[in-house]
């Protein structure tokens, strides 16, 4: 097994386990997404979904790169909810009835949002090598 194939395996797990959390625990998913959109509850669904389907499609070498471009798509769907809680100060905490909900204006929040940014970038990065033509070879150089 080469590097590049460790990596996207890992990748591939990573965002399939982040997929698999958004139907264990919707409330905690839906409570991040902006109150600008229209249905949380389909946002969280088709995102979950989609990351499922292209986590595990990353572990296939046939299927590698077109995973990674849907990978990326995602990370770029997902980017407004992230610059959405860092501008609203964004938590989420349990209510009444125990499910996690959005709360705005919460203290001690801007530097755990501010670093989830550049870590989206991150995420990006480690993606984008998989794009490229030949990163499903044989190679060591990835």
């Amino acid at each position: 097994m080469t590097a590049s194939d460790r990596s996207a395996r890992v990748i591939g797990a990573l965002f399939a386990g982040a997929g698999v959390s958004h139907f264990t625990k919707p409330d905690f998913f839906e409570a991040i997404v902006p109150r600008w959109v229209p249905n949380p509850q389909l946002a969280n669904q088709v995102s979950g979904a989609a990351e499922i389907v292209c986590g595990l499609a990353m572990i296939p070498r046939s299927t590698r790169r077109r995973a990674a471009f849907g990978l990326l798509g995602i990370l770029a769907a997902v980017f407004p909810a992230n610059v959405d809680m860092y501008l609203n100060d964004v938590d989420m905490m349990p209510g009444e009835d125990g499910r996690m909900e959005r709360v705005e204006g919460a203290d001690g929040v801007r530097t755990r949002n501010t670093v989830r940014l550049p870590f989206q970038l991150l995420f990006a990065v480690l993606v984008w090598r998989h794009t490229r033509k030949g990163a499903t070879q044989t190679s060591e150089r990835n």
